[in-house]
Protein backbone atom coordinates (compact mmCIF):
# COMPACT_ATOMS: atom_id res chain seq x y z
CA UNK A 1 0.00 0.00 0.00
CA UNK A 2 2.83 2.11 0.84
CA UNK A 3 4.49 1.96 -3.05
CA UNK A 4 0.88 2.35 -4.16
CA UNK A 5 0.47 5.40 -2.17
CA UNK A 6 3.78 7.04 -3.40
CA UNK A 7 3.85 6.48 -7.00
CA UNK A 8 0.11 8.20 -6.84
CA UNK A 9 1.63 11.01 -5.11
CA UNK A 10 4.61 11.05 -7.78
CA UNK A 11 1.89 11.73 -10.02
CA UNK A 12 -0.06 14.31 -8.62
CA UNK A 13 3.15 16.57 -7.72
CA UNK A 14 3.94 15.99 -11.15
CA UNK A 15 1.10 16.78 -12.49
CA UNK A 16 0.66 19.88 -10.23
CA UNK A 17 4.44 20.97 -11.51
CA UNK A 18 3.33 20.20 -15.33
CA UNK A 19 -0.02 22.33 -15.01
CA UNK A 20 1.50 25.08 -12.91
CA UNK A 21 3.79 25.68 -16.09
CA UNK A 22 1.21 25.36 -18.76
CA UNK A 23 -0.85 28.11 -16.34
CA UNK A 24 2.03 30.56 -16.27
CA UNK A 25 2.58 30.15 -20.07
CA UNK A 26 -1.29 30.45 -20.93
CA UNK A 27 -1.72 33.19 -18.62
CA UNK A 28 0.87 35.18 -20.46
CA UNK A 29 -0.93 34.83 -23.74
CA UNK A 30 -4.26 35.88 -21.49
CA UNK A 31 -2.78 39.20 -20.26
CA UNK A 32 -1.54 40.41 -23.38
CA UNK A 33 -5.03 39.50 -25.13
CA UNK A 34 -6.96 41.64 -22.65
CA UNK A 35 -3.94 44.09 -22.52
CA UNK A 36 -4.81 44.46 -26.47
CA UNK A 37 -8.83 44.02 -25.78
CA UNK A 38 -9.13 40.71 -28.13
CA UNK A 39 -12.29 38.95 -26.22
CA UNK A 40 -11.51 35.85 -24.75
CA UNK A 41 -13.56 33.02 -24.67
CA UNK A 42 -12.04 30.34 -22.60
CA UNK A 43 -8.76 29.85 -20.07
CA UNK A 44 -8.83 26.28 -19.94
CA UNK A 45 -5.77 24.22 -17.71
CA UNK A 46 -5.89 20.94 -19.50
CA UNK A 47 -7.63 19.65 -22.67
CA UNK A 48 -11.01 17.63 -23.23
CA UNK A 49 -13.80 17.79 -21.55
CA UNK A 50 -14.10 20.09 -18.35
CA UNK A 51 -13.89 18.83 -15.01
CA UNK A 52 -14.51 22.77 -12.86
CA UNK A 53 -15.69 25.82 -14.25
CA UNK A 54 -17.26 29.57 -14.29
CA UNK A 55 -17.36 32.05 -15.86
CA UNK A 56 -16.53 35.41 -15.41
CA UNK A 57 -17.09 38.49 -18.20
CA UNK A 58 -16.55 37.26 -21.25
CA UNK A 59 -14.21 34.60 -20.23
CA UNK A 60 -14.81 31.06 -19.24
CA UNK A 61 -12.15 29.74 -16.59
CA UNK A 62 -11.81 25.88 -16.35
CA UNK A 63 -9.70 22.75 -15.55
CA UNK A 64 -10.40 20.48 -18.06
CA UNK A 65 -9.56 16.41 -17.36
CA UNK A 66 -6.09 15.84 -19.68
CA UNK A 67 -3.55 17.47 -17.74
CA UNK A 68 -1.22 17.75 -20.51
CA UNK A 69 -1.37 21.12 -21.94
CA UNK A 70 -3.82 24.04 -22.00
CA UNK A 71 -5.38 26.61 -23.79
CA UNK A 72 -6.31 30.10 -24.33
CA UNK A 73 -9.39 30.38 -26.90
CA UNK A 74 -9.89 33.52 -28.27
CA UNK A 75 -12.29 35.38 -30.46
CA UNK A 76 -10.95 35.03 -34.43
CA UNK A 77 -8.22 32.68 -33.19
CA UNK A 78 -9.25 29.83 -35.46
CA UNK A 79 -9.16 30.33 -39.50
CA UNK A 80 -12.24 29.01 -40.00
CA UNK A 81 -14.13 31.72 -37.90
CA UNK A 82 -11.90 34.35 -38.70
CA UNK A 83 -13.25 37.64 -39.03
CA UNK A 84 -10.84 41.09 -39.55
CA UNK A 85 -13.45 43.21 -39.11
CA UNK A 86 -14.27 42.56 -35.52
CA UNK A 87 -12.43 44.83 -33.65
CA UNK A 88 -12.67 42.34 -30.58
CA UNK A 89 -11.32 39.44 -32.34
CA UNK A 90 -8.09 38.39 -32.69
CA UNK A 91 -7.84 38.12 -36.29
CA UNK A 92 -8.74 41.85 -36.26
CA UNK A 93 -5.75 43.42 -34.52
CA UNK A 94 -2.60 44.49 -35.78
CA UNK A 95 0.34 42.05 -37.03
CA UNK A 96 2.34 43.78 -33.94
CA UNK A 97 -0.35 42.82 -31.43
CA UNK A 98 -1.24 39.55 -32.41
CA UNK A 99 3.10 39.09 -32.38
CA UNK A 100 2.71 40.54 -28.88
CA UNK A 101 -0.07 37.64 -28.10
CA UNK A 102 1.20 34.97 -29.40
CA UNK A 103 4.98 35.32 -28.01
CA UNK A 104 4.02 36.09 -24.29
CA UNK A 105 3.30 32.36 -23.04
CA UNK A 106 6.62 31.31 -24.11
CA UNK A 107 8.04 34.24 -23.05
CA UNK A 108 6.46 34.13 -19.52
CA UNK A 109 7.82 30.33 -19.32
CA UNK A 110 11.70 31.48 -20.61
CA UNK A 111 11.78 34.78 -17.94
CA UNK A 112 9.85 32.27 -14.76
CA UNK A 113 13.10 30.19 -14.99
CA UNK A 114 15.09 32.82 -15.37
CA UNK A 115 14.06 34.41 -12.48
CA UNK A 116 13.68 31.71 -10.21
CA UNK A 117 16.82 30.94 -11.17
CA UNK A 118 18.42 34.24 -10.29
CA UNK A 119 16.75 33.71 -6.58
CA UNK A 120 18.17 30.05 -6.46
CA UNK A 121 21.52 30.72 -6.80
CA UNK A 122 21.32 33.61 -4.93
CA UNK A 123 19.69 31.65 -1.84
CA UNK A 124 22.18 28.86 -2.26
CA UNK A 125 23.02 26.07 -4.32
CA UNK A 126 24.75 22.75 -4.08
CA UNK A 127 27.49 22.68 -6.10
CA UNK A 128 31.02 20.11 -6.74
CA UNK A 129 33.66 21.36 -4.82
CA UNK A 130 36.52 20.53 -7.58
CA UNK A 131 35.51 20.18 -11.20
CA UNK A 132 37.87 16.81 -11.39
CA UNK A 133 36.09 13.62 -10.72
CA UNK A 134 36.90 10.50 -8.61
CA UNK A 135 36.27 7.37 -10.54
CA UNK A 136 34.54 5.40 -7.97
CA UNK A 137 33.37 2.21 -10.03
CA UNK A 138 33.98 0.82 -13.42
CA UNK A 139 31.06 -1.52 -14.53
CA UNK A 140 32.75 -4.67 -15.96
CA UNK A 141 33.00 -4.73 -20.12
CA UNK A 142 31.26 -0.83 -20.12
CA UNK A 143 32.82 1.69 -22.36
CA UNK A 144 35.53 2.65 -19.75
CA UNK A 145 36.79 -0.38 -18.90
CA UNK A 146 37.70 -1.35 -22.64
CA UNK A 147 39.09 2.41 -22.72
CA UNK A 148 40.95 1.55 -19.66
CA UNK A 149 39.69 3.64 -16.74
CA UNK A 150 39.98 2.47 -13.84
CA UNK A 151 38.50 2.94 -10.00
CA UNK A 152 40.40 6.24 -8.06
CA UNK A 153 41.08 7.78 -11.55
CA UNK A 154 40.21 11.39 -11.58
CA UNK A 155 38.74 12.92 -14.92
CA UNK A 156 39.40 15.93 -15.29
CA UNK A 157 38.59 17.00 -19.50
CA UNK A 158 36.14 15.44 -21.67
CA UNK A 159 36.83 15.93 -25.34
CA UNK A 160 38.47 18.85 -24.66
CA UNK A 161 36.12 20.71 -21.95
CA UNK A 162 37.10 20.73 -18.78
CA UNK A 163 34.35 18.72 -16.42
CA UNK A 164 32.08 20.46 -14.19
CA UNK A 165 30.70 17.98 -12.18
CA UNK A 166 29.26 14.20 -12.52
CA UNK A 167 25.73 15.92 -14.21
CA UNK A 168 27.91 17.64 -16.65
CA UNK A 169 30.09 14.43 -17.66
CA UNK A 170 26.78 12.13 -17.57
CA UNK A 171 25.22 14.65 -20.13
CA UNK A 172 28.45 14.97 -22.26
CA UNK A 173 28.61 11.47 -22.48
CA UNK A 174 24.89 10.54 -23.13
CA UNK A 175 25.00 12.58 -26.41
CA UNK A 176 27.67 11.02 -27.59
CA UNK A 177 26.67 7.38 -28.16
CA UNK A 178 29.08 5.68 -30.32
CA UNK A 179 31.33 7.69 -31.06
CA UNK A 180 35.01 8.37 -29.62
CA UNK A 181 35.56 10.68 -27.28
CA UNK A 182 38.62 11.65 -25.57
CA UNK A 183 38.81 11.86 -21.76
CA UNK A 184 42.22 12.95 -19.67
CA UNK A 185 42.89 11.97 -16.82
CA UNK A 186 45.30 11.91 -13.85
CA UNK A 187 46.62 7.87 -12.51
CA UNK A 188 48.60 8.67 -9.62
CA UNK A 189 50.88 11.47 -10.94
CA UNK A 190 50.31 10.54 -14.93
CA UNK A 191 48.31 12.17 -16.98
CA UNK A 192 46.27 10.02 -19.18
CA UNK A 193 44.29 10.21 -22.38
CA UNK A 194 42.23 7.32 -22.87
CA UNK A 195 39.37 7.33 -26.05
CA UNK A 196 35.80 5.99 -24.33
CA UNK A 197 33.19 5.05 -27.29
CA UNK A 198 30.00 5.18 -25.06
CA UNK A 199 27.35 2.29 -25.00
CA UNK A 200 23.39 2.76 -24.87
CA UNK A 201 22.50 2.97 -21.60
CA UNK A 202 19.77 -0.04 -20.98
CA UNK A 203 17.94 -0.92 -17.64
CA UNK A 204 17.32 -4.38 -17.06
CA UNK A 205 14.10 -5.42 -16.52
CA UNK A 206 12.54 -6.03 -13.29
CA UNK A 207 10.02 -8.96 -15.07
CA UNK A 208 12.02 -11.85 -16.90
CA UNK A 209 9.34 -11.89 -19.11
CA UNK A 210 10.09 -8.34 -20.02
CA UNK A 211 12.15 -6.55 -22.14
CA UNK A 212 15.10 -4.73 -21.00
CA UNK A 213 14.68 -0.84 -21.31
CA UNK A 214 16.72 0.99 -24.44
CA UNK A 215 17.21 4.98 -22.81
CA UNK A 216 18.96 5.77 -26.08
CA UNK A 217 21.31 7.93 -24.42
CA UNK A 218 25.25 6.93 -24.08
CA UNK A 219 26.40 5.78 -20.97
CA UNK A 220 30.49 5.08 -19.97
CA UNK A 221 30.02 2.83 -17.10
CA UNK A 222 31.63 5.08 -14.58
CA UNK A 223 30.36 6.31 -11.18
CA UNK A 224 31.22 8.64 -8.51
CA UNK A 225 32.21 7.16 -4.92
CA UNK A 226 29.49 6.65 -2.83
CA UNK A 227 29.05 4.56 0.36
CA UNK A 228 26.50 1.66 1.40
CA UNK A 229 24.77 2.21 4.07
CA UNK A 230 22.17 0.14 6.60
CA UNK A 231 18.94 1.55 6.28
CA UNK A 232 16.37 1.05 8.96
CA UNK A 233 16.49 -1.83 11.67
CA UNK A 234 17.90 -4.78 10.90
CA UNK A 235 14.89 -7.37 10.07
CA UNK A 236 13.68 -9.10 13.88
CA UNK A 237 15.31 -12.72 13.99
CA UNK A 238 17.82 -12.09 11.17
CA UNK A 239 21.71 -13.17 11.32
CA UNK A 240 22.27 -8.78 10.63
CA UNK A 241 20.37 -8.26 13.89
CA UNK A 242 22.06 -10.81 15.96
CA UNK A 243 25.69 -9.77 14.56
CA UNK A 244 24.44 -6.03 16.13
CA UNK A 245 24.01 -3.78 12.80
CA UNK A 246 22.44 -0.79 13.30
CA UNK A 247 20.93 1.61 10.90
CA UNK A 248 23.53 4.02 9.32
CA UNK A 249 26.55 1.71 9.51
CA UNK A 250 28.65 2.00 6.54
CA UNK A 251 29.28 -1.40 4.61
CA UNK A 252 32.92 -0.97 3.54
CA UNK A 253 34.12 -5.12 3.22
CA UNK A 254 32.57 -8.69 2.63
CA UNK A 255 35.58 -10.66 3.48
CA UNK A 256 38.25 -8.05 2.67
CA UNK A 257 36.78 -7.24 -0.71
CA UNK A 258 35.68 -3.83 -1.08
CA UNK A 259 32.09 -2.65 -1.39
CA UNK A 260 31.08 -0.15 -3.89
CA UNK A 261 27.06 -0.61 -4.42
CA UNK A 262 24.70 -2.68 -2.72
CA UNK A 263 24.98 -5.12 -5.41
CA UNK A 264 28.17 -6.19 -4.12
CA UNK A 265 26.77 -6.71 -0.96
CA UNK A 266 24.07 -8.96 -2.47
CA UNK A 267 26.52 -11.01 -4.40
CA UNK A 268 29.03 -11.85 -2.17
CA UNK A 269 26.21 -12.66 0.54
CA UNK A 270 24.14 -14.68 -1.81
CA UNK A 271 27.62 -16.19 -3.53
CA UNK A 272 28.29 -17.60 0.29
CA UNK A 273 25.72 -20.05 0.29
CA UNK A 274 25.52 -19.83 4.30
CA UNK A 275 28.72 -20.27 4.90
CA UNK A 276 30.28 -17.50 7.43
CA UNK A 277 31.20 -13.92 6.06
CA UNK A 278 33.53 -10.99 7.52
CA UNK A 279 31.48 -7.86 7.09
CA UNK A 280 33.64 -4.55 7.80
CA UNK A 281 31.64 -2.11 8.95
CA UNK A 282 32.09 1.86 9.37
CA UNK A 283 30.06 3.11 12.46
CA UNK A 284 31.17 6.81 13.11
CA UNK A 285 34.41 7.09 13.56
CA UNK A 286 35.00 3.14 15.01
CA UNK A 287 35.78 0.14 12.23
CA UNK A 288 33.67 -2.86 13.30
CA UNK A 289 34.12 -6.69 12.26
CA UNK A 290 30.78 -8.37 12.36
CA UNK A 291 30.94 -12.31 11.30
CA UNK A 292 27.37 -14.03 10.43
CA UNK A 293 26.14 -16.92 8.34
CA UNK A 294 23.40 -15.52 5.98
CA UNK A 295 20.14 -17.73 6.08
CA UNK A 296 18.55 -18.65 2.50
CA UNK A 297 15.39 -16.87 1.96
CA UNK A 298 12.46 -18.88 0.21
CA UNK A 299 10.19 -16.02 -0.86
CA UNK A 300 13.29 -14.10 -2.71
CA UNK A 301 15.10 -17.33 -3.54
CA UNK A 302 18.51 -16.16 -2.32
CA UNK A 303 20.41 -16.19 1.18
CA UNK A 304 19.81 -12.70 2.91
CA UNK A 305 21.54 -11.27 5.77
CA UNK A 306 18.42 -9.57 6.84
CA UNK A 307 19.09 -5.51 5.95
CA UNK A 308 18.03 -2.78 3.84
CA UNK A 309 20.38 -0.79 1.95
CA UNK A 310 20.74 2.73 0.60
CA UNK A 311 23.54 4.77 -1.38
CA UNK A 312 24.94 7.60 0.56
CA UNK A 313 27.10 9.97 -1.77
CA UNK A 314 30.88 10.91 -0.53
CA UNK A 315 30.41 14.72 0.33
CA UNK A 316 32.46 16.18 -3.27
CA UNK A 317 29.81 19.13 -2.72
CA UNK A 318 29.17 22.28 -0.80
CA UNK A 319 26.92 25.36 -1.10
CA UNK A 320 27.24 27.96 -2.95
CA UNK A 321 25.53 31.57 -2.54
CA UNK A 322 26.30 34.31 -4.42
CA UNK A 323 25.65 38.33 -4.77
CA UNK A 324 22.69 39.19 -6.85
CA UNK A 325 25.18 40.13 -9.91
CA UNK A 326 27.29 36.84 -9.43
CA UNK A 327 23.61 34.86 -9.69
CA UNK A 328 22.09 37.24 -12.48
CA UNK A 329 25.72 35.90 -14.55
CA UNK A 330 25.48 32.51 -13.47
CA UNK A 331 21.22 32.10 -14.29
CA UNK A 332 22.35 33.54 -17.65
CA UNK A 333 24.62 31.24 -18.28
CA UNK A 334 22.55 27.75 -16.88
CA UNK A 335 19.44 29.52 -18.75
CA UNK A 336 21.68 29.79 -21.80
CA UNK A 337 22.83 26.01 -21.19
CA UNK A 338 19.25 24.77 -20.64
CA UNK A 339 17.87 27.10 -23.80
CA UNK A 340 20.21 25.17 -26.58
CA UNK A 341 20.09 21.58 -25.13
CA UNK A 342 16.82 21.31 -27.38
CA UNK A 343 18.85 21.65 -30.19
CA UNK A 344 22.18 20.27 -28.89
CA UNK A 345 20.07 16.90 -28.96
CA UNK A 346 18.26 17.28 -32.08
CA UNK A 347 21.52 17.82 -33.57
CA UNK A 348 22.99 14.54 -31.94
CA UNK A 349 20.15 12.61 -33.04
CA UNK A 350 20.35 13.35 -36.54
CA UNK A 351 24.23 12.13 -36.22
CA UNK A 352 22.95 9.09 -34.90
CA UNK A 353 24.69 10.17 -31.18
CA UNK A 354 21.22 9.69 -29.23
CA UNK A 355 18.40 7.62 -30.21
CA UNK A 356 14.69 7.74 -30.69
CA UNK A 357 14.34 6.34 -27.64
CA UNK A 358 15.52 8.98 -25.50
CA UNK A 359 12.16 11.27 -26.50
CA UNK A 360 9.88 12.07 -23.44
CA UNK A 361 6.85 13.31 -23.53
CA UNK A 362 4.50 14.20 -21.27
CA UNK A 363 4.31 10.81 -18.81
CA UNK A 364 8.45 11.06 -18.54
CA UNK A 365 8.05 14.66 -17.54
CA UNK A 366 5.31 14.17 -15.32
CA UNK A 367 6.91 11.02 -13.32
CA UNK A 368 10.50 12.94 -13.42
CA UNK A 369 9.33 15.89 -12.07
CA UNK A 370 6.81 14.18 -9.10
CA UNK A 371 10.16 11.88 -8.23
CA UNK A 372 12.61 14.78 -8.01
CA UNK A 373 9.97 17.18 -5.90
CA UNK A 374 10.02 13.76 -3.40
CA UNK A 375 14.04 13.72 -3.72
CA UNK A 376 14.84 17.13 -2.83
CA UNK A 377 13.19 21.06 -3.44
CA UNK A 378 16.60 22.15 -4.86
CA UNK A 379 16.80 19.72 -7.43
CA UNK A 380 13.29 19.85 -8.17
CA UNK A 381 13.54 23.58 -8.70
CA UNK A 382 16.19 22.95 -11.59
CA UNK A 383 13.97 20.62 -13.58
CA UNK A 384 11.12 22.88 -13.14
CA UNK A 385 13.28 25.63 -14.86
CA UNK A 386 14.80 23.06 -17.14
CA UNK A 387 10.84 22.28 -18.32
CA UNK A 388 9.47 25.36 -18.29
CA UNK A 389 13.04 26.95 -20.48
CA UNK A 390 12.14 23.75 -22.56
CA UNK A 391 8.15 24.33 -23.17
CA UNK A 392 9.24 28.25 -23.96
CA UNK A 393 11.61 27.12 -26.93
CA UNK A 394 9.64 24.39 -28.15
CA UNK A 395 6.45 26.45 -28.70
CA UNK A 396 8.63 29.45 -30.48
CA UNK A 397 9.79 26.47 -32.80
CA UNK A 398 8.35 27.56 -36.21
CA UNK A 399 5.76 24.63 -36.67
CA UNK A 400 2.53 25.32 -37.97
CA UNK A 401 0.22 24.74 -34.25
CA UNK A 402 2.89 26.16 -32.07
CA UNK A 403 2.99 29.79 -31.16
CA UNK A 404 6.63 30.13 -32.98
CA UNK A 405 4.27 28.33 -35.95
CA UNK A 406 1.69 31.67 -35.56
CA UNK A 407 4.74 34.05 -35.66
CA UNK A 408 5.75 32.67 -38.61
CA UNK A 409 2.34 33.35 -40.26
CA UNK A 410 2.67 36.94 -39.23
CA UNK A 411 6.19 37.60 -40.25
CA UNK A 412 4.80 36.12 -43.87
CA UNK A 413 1.77 38.83 -43.47
CA UNK A 414 4.15 41.59 -42.81
CA UNK A 415 6.30 40.88 -45.38
CA UNK A 416 3.66 40.06 -47.89
CA UNK A 417 1.21 42.85 -46.80
CA UNK A 418 -1.28 40.59 -46.33
CA UNK A 419 -2.05 37.21 -44.59
CA UNK A 420 -2.37 34.05 -45.97
CA UNK A 421 -5.41 32.85 -47.11
CA UNK A 422 -7.43 31.49 -43.92
CA UNK A 423 -8.47 28.08 -46.48
CA UNK A 424 -4.65 27.67 -46.33
CA UNK A 425 -3.89 28.34 -43.08
CA UNK A 426 -6.78 25.44 -41.96
CA UNK A 427 -5.05 23.09 -43.89
CA UNK A 428 -1.49 23.63 -43.18
CA UNK A 429 -2.74 23.43 -39.42
CA UNK A 430 -5.14 20.02 -39.74
CA UNK A 431 -2.23 18.65 -41.50
CA UNK A 432 0.27 20.06 -38.74
CA UNK A 433 -2.44 18.60 -36.16
CA UNK A 434 -2.28 15.14 -37.66
CA UNK A 435 1.19 14.46 -37.26
CA UNK A 436 1.55 16.03 -34.13
CA UNK A 437 -0.76 13.55 -32.63
CA UNK A 438 0.33 10.78 -34.69
CA UNK A 439 3.90 12.01 -32.56
CA UNK A 440 2.50 12.54 -29.43
CA UNK A 441 1.12 8.86 -29.70
CA UNK A 442 4.02 7.96 -30.91
CA UNK A 443 6.29 9.21 -27.74
CA UNK A 444 3.73 8.18 -24.95
CA UNK A 445 3.94 4.94 -25.76
CA UNK A 446 7.88 5.43 -25.34
CA UNK A 447 7.04 6.59 -21.88
CA UNK A 448 4.85 3.74 -20.81
CA UNK A 449 8.04 1.68 -21.56
CA UNK A 450 9.91 3.61 -19.55
CA UNK A 451 6.94 4.07 -16.40
CA UNK A 452 8.55 1.33 -14.18
CA UNK A 453 11.75 3.31 -13.88
CA UNK A 454 9.92 6.39 -11.75
CA UNK A 455 7.33 4.22 -10.00
CA UNK A 456 9.09 2.56 -6.13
Amino acid sequence: MESIFNNILIFMLGILSLSFLVFIHELGHFLVAKWNKVKVRTFSIGFGKKLLKFKKGDTEYCISMIPFGGYVAMEGENPDEADSNDPNSFAGKSVKARAAIAFAGPFVNIAFAFVMLIGLYMYGVEEPESSRLIVGLVVPESAAELAGVQMGDTIFEVDGNPTKGWDDFREQIGVRLGAKVPVKLLRGSDTLTLTLVPQEMVIPAQDSGKSDIRMGVGEAGIYPRHRVVVSGEPMAGSAAEKAGFLPGDTIVEIDHQWIYRHKDVVDHINGSEGKSVLVTIHRGADTLYKELSPVYNAEYKRYMIGIHMTYVMFKETHIVSRSFPEALAKASATSWKMTTSVFRYFKRMFQGQVKVDAMSGPVTIVAVMGNVWMAGFQQFLMILALISINLGIMNLLPLAITDGGLLLFLLIEAVRGKPISQEKQAIIQRIAMAFFIALFVFITFLDLEKISLFLR
